[in-house]
């Protein structure tokens, strides 16, 4: 495996900070502190990045955010990938008519990562902010891996670490994903500690001992029922749904999640609310040429 580049791994984490916090400047101590860059070399690099028209600094208090050059790329990154501005069409409607925030995730190697949101941030503490990344291991993320090859699934299952029993369980819901079409996922305990881990990550985002307890958060989260299997007559306590949007190839690079925090969802109102983000997700493959 070839050795990434220091300073572009840099880079990147400034714009994927400053992205998760688009209101917000910071200064050349702030940035070192947050990203652990020692401030000579938090210095060339930010000042790279705003010759570069990358980051911007304020007349007064020369802190940073992101400059007007991103602009350009995204425009060329929204041209080569029209799946994702579509998306953003159909989850303003989402969100207009349903009253409840979109996200829109990508896959990012072994992350999954938010790119876009709308609607109302009624849970904002308990949410993927835009820029933020969450990886990508069982049981999280399942729309991703239900229509992806065998190897890739079982990859996915032991970066979970959950012992056979629960693995059992997990292909399991893969299987019930594919035929409902949308994943559901359910709010317990386990679930609100990895949105309490993620508000902190967004402030402290290389910390490695937020990491590791995201890391742990997340394999304990597998042990027990994370995700709805049968629907049955019960009411749910529901967090999220997520669908799939398929490209060309049949596969998933892109899905949409609308977040529901709600109790006692009964099993035909999922299904309506499900179907609902389906039909969206199928008009951004097809509009995207995808399956």
């Amino acid at each position: 495996m070839s050795r990434r580049a220091l300073s572009a791994t840099r880079a990147a984490d400034v714009l994927n900070f400053l992205a998760a916090h688009p209101d917000e400047t910071f200064s050349y101590s702030q940035l070192s502190q947050r990203l652990q860059i020692n401030l000579a070399s938090a210095h060339s690099l930010l000042i790279a990045l705003v010759e570069c028209g990358y980051l911007a600094r304020g007349p007064s208090d020369l802190a940073f955010t992101l400059g007007p050059a991103l602009v350009a790329l995204g425009d060329a990154a929204l041209r080569r990938n029209p799946a994702v501005e579509e998306a953003r069409v159909h989850m303003r409607r989402l969100s207009r008519e349903l009253g409840r925030e979109t996200l829109a995730l990508i896959r990012a190697g072994s992350d999954a990562l938010c790119i876009a949101r709308a609607g109302p941030s009624l849970a904002k503490e308990r949410t993927l902010r835009v820029g933020q990344r969450i990886p990508l291991m069982a049981p999280l993320a399942s729309v991703f891996i239900a229509w992806a090859p065998a190897d890739e699934a079982e990859r996915w299952l032991l970066r979970g670490g959950a012992p056979p029993r629960a693995q059992r369980r997990q292909r399991e819901i893969l299987r019930r994903v594919r035929e409902r079409g949308f994943s559901v996922a359910l709010e317990v305990a386990g679930r609100r500690q990895i949105g309490e881990l993620l508000g902190e990550l967004a402030e402290d985002p290389h910390s490695e001992a937020l990491r590791g307890e995201m890391r742990d958060a997340i394999r304990e989260l597998g042990r027990g029922s994370f995700q709805l299997g049968e629907d049955g007559a019960a009411a749910h306590e529901i967090s999220s749904l997520t669908a799939p949007v398929f490209d060309r190839w049949g596969r998933v690079p892109l899905v949409l999640t609308l977040q529901v925090f709600e109790r006692g969802l009964s099993p035909r109102a999922i299904d309506a609310l499900g179907e609902r983000l389906v039909r969206a997700a199928r008009a951004i493959s097809k509009s995207a040429a995808g399956a």
